[in-house]
């Protein structure tokens, strides 16, 4: 990713995140403050991955994990509601939906925390890992480029 799309991700990642901690109210339910400020660290880590070349690494593997962990979870509490309810689409809440998700948004976050980068395989890698893929430095003065 660009330096200069990693500055405005990570700008507009610490915004929200004081807007996450601002919005919550002292009379708003517990668990409402709790997931506000969930909400609010996940944004700085994201600002984190964005900003920092020393905690990078760390930061996009916890990011990869909280990707995955989120699908596997939305795909538990959808098996959980019953199989056989009818499938209304891709906007309805529905198993066979979090088994997309998995598919296309978990499994390259699993990658992610696995690996420390993004999947040439995984949806949009191109903004991810520039037009070439990452296929950079694989290529040596024998191997010609695809």
């Amino acid at each position: 990713m660009s330096r200069g799309a990693r500055w405005v991700l990570g700008s507009f990642s610490l915004l929200f995140a004081g807007i996450f901690v601002l919005s919550g109210s002292p009379s708003a339910r517990p668990l409402a403050m709790v997931v506000l400020w969930i909400c609010a660290g996940f944004c700085v880590l994201i600002s984190i991955a964005c900003f920092s070349t020393i905690a990078r690494g760390p930061a996009i593997r916890v990011i990869g994990a909280v990707v995955f962990l989120s699908y596997v979870v939305y795909l538990v509490l959808e098996i959980r509601k019953g199989f056989w309810r009818p499938y209304e689409g891709r906007g309805s809440e529905h198993w066979v939906n979090a088994i997309w998700g998995l598919l296309v948004f978990g499994l390259p976050g699993l990658y992610v925390t696995l690996r420390g980068r993004y999947p040439v395989w995984g949806k949009g890698a191109e903004a991810f890992l520039g037009k070439e893929g990452g296929q950079e430095k694989n290529a040596g003065p024998n191997k010609p480029e695809n």
